[in-house]
């Protein structure tokens, strides 16, 4: 491999294979590499009329999502110069990278680019390319010493400090990969497409590597997704069919927390070694397995040491573990473990041609083609430096064993070193703490006491009623002398500071907010729990700052896509389901607080309610969209019901023009006047969509069949009845109004949308009492943003004079149908905005 563009050529190669996958929660986004290839081209063709190329530099900071994947390439392609930044990182960094770097343009996902930064940069948003497309392009020319992007490490304090890196030393990297996977390709083709779930960010080398590089090479696709906490990756696994999943240890520790709560039968996990000791892992722990998905088989972790005991976890309940070594200066692995060969507890064999040594005093060192030596502005203040011989000081200690199997000891700068001049690695201690159930996670920091440095514990417990002295002294016990804990404090909030991309614990954080040598049992809290604290990691304001009588969306200023954030937030936090809603209906910081509280002792209760209504959504009225219900339904439709109605009704339609240019799936969504409204609407469309439309119907029209506990025998089979013809005749879904099922169901509504079905809702959520229309619900601008497809309005007129909400019989007459040209939305969008829109588009049709 010469420069990464051959990889774009591969790209071209593998046409209608799929690439990527996007799930945000609600509905998933597939693309074929042709259509990937397009859109590289439609951004290429926007770079060419900017001016950009070769040497020119370009800012990307945005989550993991298509739009990131394509503009990569698109720069590779010619020769512009990537500087990507954590989504997560805050505007005025960006603005120190931007003075740094000298850009000009600055591709962003859902972060607002602030007033200093649009004075000085052309910005483009992921919202507004994701539609750009053309048929081909030329690549610059390139060559392998052309830099390909400025990695600006998460490890730098001041000034940003970034990593230059050249094709030569990317290529370097890969190319050992490439010939091992070439090895495997025929016999992975059964299993493709392999997915690969990766849970780091585009921004990180890593997450580069497992995200754009990897699945190219593997023919194979990437998966992103917004859903980060550990049952919704179990959730996206499965749904997606992922076979490989890419995290961090933090994400490892979240997942097994997971699977240990809902099956704790896997706290006591045994294994045995080969082959057969694998299948009846698979057979004894086949629920964690179901849940995972059955196609999904292995673990790689990287951006911090991963614990014996985790790894161990994963192992038993037979999956395979991949762990490697690697920094941002050596693009990136050093080492990896062979996913068919791994030597549990090692990070692996080296690299290609990369060379390691120990020096004397432990520290690992590389050196090889793809070591990084150039730095802008000055070297980070990480630790890691070359020296004059070529070798890579990474400020890590490590050892190799017989077979040149690396083993990871810790950090340099992290060693403690007792009065005695002995050498206490704080992770040797750290696994001797985490071994014990009581303690979720430890970390051993070196204290200064009268002058002389002491092994500290912090204690992250999962009972805060647990004896810490006690659980000290049981380890005390399994350490040499100069490693005992001298002293130790109880952690209480709910988790340690990390790094926002790898999510390392932040050691220096911790050590500051002890306050120094004095030990205690539990440490002054920073208020960070609960609303206002969540709201200070978001906003970066103090939690002083943020009043309870604040209003989340008004004073803070939060948009939609941040009030989703700070709710999947919250589910973390308090362990609860959340819907959108809950925003809107405790407007500020103190009611919604207040909600949390009161719901916290229930909160797992109603998880559990709401993943029964969940699987009940979804079971329910599956059958109605199989083949053979779907041609008798067609059929009886065409034979029987349309001509009938047409025979008694006189039935206008205006507007279907505005369809002959669209493509399914879209939202129809139509003001609400009768029962008769559903088969008017599917009446009045063209064949070729009639038989995709799946109408959303209240479940509070068939409750006493959903919910039979509540109701007696005779009104749970009139209502079944019911709910069987509309389904049978009309393929309707139910979208129930209470929190926390209204999300679940717009998940459902997304399912639909993904198999080609165009939802038909009524956004009054009733029908009119007197034939005027009525405020529209958020629900439907929630729906058109989140599942980013076009909804098309519809007016209807005559319906309540047929069959109005007053009247037991229909009656005949005439009814008119306008259908309005197509309303598009962008993710950004606010919810209220949107409705309101569709609810304007609905009068003005009706108005004309």
């Amino acid at each position: 491999m010469e420069t990464l563009a051959d990889l774009i050529h591969e790209i071209e190669r593998l046409d209608e294979r799929e690439a990527l996958r996007f799930y945000n929660g609600y509905r998933t986004w597939t693309l074929s590499y042709r259509s990937l290839y397009r859109r590289i081209a439609g951004f290429v063709d926007f770079l060419d009329r900017q001016g950009l190329g070769k040497g020119d530099r370009l800012l990307l900071w945005g989550e993991n999502r298509p739009e990131w994947v394509t503009v990569f390439w698109a720069a590779v392609a010619r020769g512009v110069e990537i500087v990507p930044i954590d989504s997560r990182a805050s505007p005025r960094l960006v603005h120190r990278i931007q003075e740094r770097v000298g850009a000009r343009w600055l591709v962003h996902g859902s972060q607002a680019p602030t007033a200093p930064l649009e004075s000085q940069l052309q910005t483009v948003s992921f919202q507004r390319i994701a539609r750009w497309e053309a048929d081909r392009f030329d690549l610059a020319t390139l060559s392998r010493d052309d830099v390909v992007q400025i990695i600006f490490t998460s490890g730098t304090t001041g000034d940003p400090k970034g990593v230059v890196h050249r094709h030569r030393h990317l290529c370097a990297n890969l190319t050992p990969f490439q010939r091992e996977i070439a090895k495997y390709k025929k016999l992975a083709f059964p299993f493709q497409p392999i997915r690969i779930l990766d849970l780091l960010p585009l921004s990180h080398l890593f997450g580069q590597a497992l995200g754009l590089f990897i699945p190219v090479l593997l023919e194979g696709a990437a998966v992103f997704t917004t859903r980060v906490h550990a049952d919704a990756v179990i959730q996206t696994a499965r749904r997606e069919h992922v076979s490989v999943l890419v995290g961090v240890p933090q994400v490892l520790r979240n997942l097994r927390s997971e699977v240990e709560r809902k099956t704790p039968s896997t706290r006591t996990a045994s294994f045995s070694a080969g082959f057969a000791g694998t299948l009846r892992a698979w057979w004894t722990y086949r629920d964690v397995h179901r849940a995972f998905g059955w196609k999904f088989w292995a673990l790689v972790v990287g951006g911090a040491r991963l614990p014996p005991e985790e790894e161990a976890f994963w192992r038993r309940l037979g999956f395979v573990v991949v762990q490697g070594y690697g920094l941002t200066e050596t693009s990136p692995a050093v080492t990896t473990n062979h996913p068919f060969h791994p030597r549990p507890g090692s990070l692996g064999r080296i690299v290609g041609d990369l060379e390691i040594r120990i020096a004397p005093d432990g520290e690992i060192l590389v050196r090889g083609e793809s070591v990084v030596s150039e730095y802008l502005g000055g070297t980070p203040a990480s630790g890691t430096f070359v020296d004059a011989e070529g070798w890579l000081h990474t400020g890590d200690l490590g050892r190799l064993d017989e077979e040149k199997n690396l083993y990871f000891l810790g950090r340099k700068k992290d060693v403690i070193v007792t009065a005695d001049g002995l050498n206490v690695y704080p992770q040797d201690v750290e696994s001797a703490l985490n071994r014990l159930p009581e303690i979720r996670e430890s970390v051993v920091l070196g204290v200064m006491r009268d002058e002389k440095e002491e092994v500290h514990a912090v204690l992250l417990l999962n009972n805060p009623e647990a004896d810490a002295e006690r659980l000290v002294g049981l380890v005390n016990e399994t350490l040499e002398p100069y490693q005992r804990i001298r002293a130790w404090t109880v952690w209480t909030d709910k988790d340690f500071p990390r790094t926002a991309s790898t999510l390392k614990v932040q050691r220096q954080e911790i050590l500051a907010r002890l306050g120094g040598a004095t030990p205690v049992s539990k440490p002054p809290s920073d208020a960070s729990a609960g609303v206002a604290g969540v709201l200070a990691e978001m906003t970066g304001r103090g939690v002083s700052e943020l009043r309870g009588d604040l209003r989340i969306s008004e004073d803070l200023g939060l948009s939609s896509l941040e009030q989703v954030d700070l709710l999947a937030r919250l589910e973390e936090r308090y362990g609860i389901p959340l819907d959108e809603a809950s925003i809107a209906e405790n407007e500020t910081i103190g009611a919604l607080e207040n909600r949390l509280r009161a719901s916290s002792t229930t909160g797992r209760k109603a998880e559990s309610e709401a993943r029964a209504r969940e699987l009940q959504l979804d079971d329910r009225s599956r059958w109605s969209r199989s083949f053979p219900i779907r041609w008798a339904r067609t059929a009886i439709q065409e034979a029987v019901f349309w001509p009938l109605l047409h025979h008694y009704i006189d039935l206008t339609v205006e507007g279907s023009e505005n369809l002959n240019t669209l493509a399914r799936p879209v939202i129809f969504a139509a003001n609400h006047e009768s029962h008769l409204d559903t088969p008017f609407i599917i009446a009045a469309l063209p064949y070729r969509w009639r038989r995709w439309i799946a109408p959303a119907a209240q479940e509070a029209h068939f409750r006493a069949y959903l919910h039979p506990s509540r109701s007696s025998w005779s009104e749970w089979a009139g209502a079944g009845l019911q709910y069987g013809l509309a389904c049978a005749l009309f393929s309707i879904y139910t979208l129930p109004r209470d929190v926390p099922a209204v999300r679940k169901a717009l998940r459902f509504t997304g399912d639909l949308v993904e198999q080609g079905y165009c939802p038909l809702v009524f956004p009054e959520g009733r029908r009119s009492p007197d034939g005027e229309m009525m405020p529209f619900e958020l629900g439907i601008g929630m729906m058109a943003v989140r599942l980013g497809v076009p909804v098309i309005p519809l007016h209807l007129r005559g319906m309540y004079e047929i069959f109005s909400l007053h009247d037991r019989w229909p009656r005949r007459g005439a009814v008119r149908i306008r259908i309005g040209k197509p309303l598009l939305f962008e993710e950004q969008d606010d919810y209220g905005v949107a409705t309101a829109r569709i609810r304007q588009s609905v009068v003005r049709l009706g108005e004309s």
